[in-house]
């Protein structure tokens, strides 16, 4: 295979992030081939892109409970599935033939989704010409994502691969969520602090509010600095959140606030513990750094199920209340929990999923 398609959707970044590690294995798989990521959300009138990505961080970020109606109403069959579903079609019907023509023009051989606008679908007009694949970005999934047109399906988890299973889609395999490639090669604690200019002998909280920067970040980093921890806060693309952060702790020598960061692998290997959010991507990096959380806010769908994961499988402790992150902070490392979670945290990691992904899809090549 030559030439590759990795088709994402720009609500969150979590997908785009997927669909870049694909890339980056692809390439390195393939060395005289080609890999390109294209949002399928540039293949729909603007109007459409604006409302499908700005809704989804507005909703993200002051709405939950506008988000958790779609995402549980439309997860079962019924009237909210329906309508949801008859906008998916058109949706389907404004963009996808222009896809198809747009990687017809491009040679592309097969495409991976990471998103499910549109995948299922897309599958379903490519069945018999190019296969089509689908990359999960979170630990269980949504029916949406579920589909037997898929050439195959890459679970984000075991549990989401027994979700498959259940419903008789058995052309899949549980390799994890895509990372990058530098998550397999994780500097040490002491490398990544020398790295970044950080305290050698601090106990690092990372407190984090993934890629748009949502949730309590302000609030769980007054709790631990006032406790004594060197916090070290990612604002992620939140400038609002970062200046206010930076203003409030000017005087503060034990935070360190930054907005979004290119080497965010260096910030989990130097932290002792992590207060974020459980996204998808967000969670299975750290994951790769055996690095202990404390979940706090989950968006309603998608982060409650990650959550649900991470905490049943030893990783984990949800953070009910952001302003007593100090007081958990200390109950882990204290009562020793934070090693043990650091082992379940490594017990589930898979930092070369994007690599495993690539080299099945560049196997299947023979069969088409």
């Amino acid at each position: 295979m030559k030439t590759l398609a990795i088709i994402y959707a720009s609500e969150g970044t979590g997908h785009k992030t997927a669909a870049f590690a694909l890339r980056e294995a692809f390439l390195a798989a393939n060395p005289g081939g080609e890999a390109f990521c294209l949002d399928i959300l540039d293949f729909v009138p603007p109007f459409m892109k604006g409302l499908l990505s700005g809704g989804y961080d507005v909703m993200a970020r002051s709405a939950p409970w506008l988000w958790s109606r779609f995402y549980w109403g439309s997860d079962k069959r019924g009237g909210q599935a329906s309508a949801f579903e008859w906008v998916h079609g058109q949706f389907c019907r404004a963009c996808l033939p222009k896809l198809r023509r747009h990687l017809a023009s491009k040679g592309a051989e097969a495409a991976i989704f990471t998103h499910y606008f549109g995948a299922a679908e897309f599958a379903a007009m490519n069945r018999g010409r190019a296969p089509v694949y689908y990359a999960d970005t979170d630990f269980e999934t949504h029916r949406f994502q579920r589909s037997r047109e898929f050439t195959m399906s890459f679970a984000g988890s075991a549990r989401a691969a027994r979700q498959r299973y259940a419903e008789g889609i058995t052309n899949v395999m549980a390799t994890g969520v895509p990372v990058a490639a530098k998550y397999a090669h994780l500097p040490t604690k002491a490398e990544a602090r020398a790295r970044l200019g950080l305290p050698a002998g601090e106990k690092i909280i990372l407190v984090s509010g993934g890629g748009i920067g949502a949730g309590p970040v302000q609030k769980a980093a007054e709790s631990l600095a006032a406790a004594g921890y060197y916090v070290l806060a990612v604002c992620g693309g939140n400038e609002k959140l970062r200046a206010s952060m930076k203003a409030f702790f000017m005087y503060k020598e034990n935070v360190r606030v930054e907005g979004f960061v290119p080497d965010m692998e260096n910030y989990y290997a130097a932290a002792d513990a992590a207060v974020m959010k459980p996204g998808g991507l967000s969670a299975s990096e750290a994951l790769c750094a055996g690095l202990p959380m404390l979940l706090t806010d989950p968006i309603p769908g998608q982060e409650e199920l990650n959550l649900s994961y991470l905490a049943a499988n030893g990783a984990a402790r949800p953070l009910v209340i952001p302003q007593r992150a100090a007081e958990a902070a200390a109950e882990i490392f204290e009562s020793g929990e934070a090693s043990k979670m650091r082992e379940c945290a490594l017990s589930i990691a898979h930092p070369r999923a994007a690599a495993e992904i690539i080299d099945i899809v560049t196997q299947d090549a023979g069969a088409w």
